[in-house]
């Protein structure tokens, strides 16, 4: 967090459309710096000419997370190639480097990485809380058509589930994607795929992805965040 990488995105176009690109910055506070830290980011990015237009910031909070992931918030930046290439080529910011610099004092950096989203399926919205799983994947074409098939005939209509891939900045546990999904409340996060129980054709659909893909997708893994801000 002390310094952020300047992350140029180029990539070759997937199965699906291109949906937007993003890039995340995670970082360890001490839980006395947190409320400062919400608030300076709040006062950065709230201010016209913060970001370039098109670019969407968010501040998480990484709730539950296995021991494999040792940040406590991460800041991302998405948008489309366009737009975050505008934000990443802006120069220099003499308020963003007074934001880094106070931010460098209240918190340690950890990773950054990059990356694309592929396929998105539900209704934008500003879901609170969002459950991500990373994975290895030998074949993504293969994955991500059976994938888009399933989540656009039975996926929930109150959650927003995408599938993306990771660009730069991939751990050493070589995770090249992750699914995500957006719910509005921990109880529906504790159980992301319950309504499946109600459901024989959902469930019958959900086993034949699972079985079509076995040697082909390896779990890596995964954590609940929490959105602390959007701007």
């Amino acid at each position: 967090m002390k310094k952020f990488i300047l992350i140029f995105i180029f990539s070759s176009s997937f199965l699906f459309s291109q949906e937007y690109y993003w890039t995340s910055y995670s970082f360890n506070v001490a839980p006395e710096d947190v409320e400062t830290v919400g608030k300076l980011t709040d006062d950065y990015f709230s201010k016209e000419g913060s970001k370039s237009d098109g670019v969407t910031v968010f501040l998480f909070e990484n709730h539950f997370r296995d021991g494999t992931i040792n940040a406590s918030h991460s800041l991302v930046f998405y948008g489309t190639q366009e737009a975050m290439g505008s934000q990443y080529s802006s120069g220099q910011n003499t308020d963003f480097q007074l934001y880094l610099t106070k931010m460098g004092q209240l918190t340690k950096s950890h990773s950054s990485a990059a990356g694309k989203s592929l396929v998105s399926i539900g209704t934008p919205g500003n879901y609170p809380i969002q459950a991500v799983y990373w994975m290895k994947v030998k074949n993504a074409s293969q994955f991500a058509k059976g994938f888009g098939d399933y989540q656009k005939k039975y996926a929930p209509k109150n959650r927003r589930v995408t599938l993306g891939s990771f660009n730069l900045g991939r751990s050493p546990y070589g995770e090249t994607h992750y699914i995500l999904v957006g719910v509005e409340s921990f109880m529906e996060a504790f159980d992301v795929g319950k309504f499946r129980q109600s459901n024989k054709a959902s469930m019958s659909a959900w086993g034949k992805f699972i079985e079509s893909n076995q040697g082909n997708v390896e779990f890596v893994r995964s954590t609940t965040r929490v959105m602390m801000g959007k701007w």
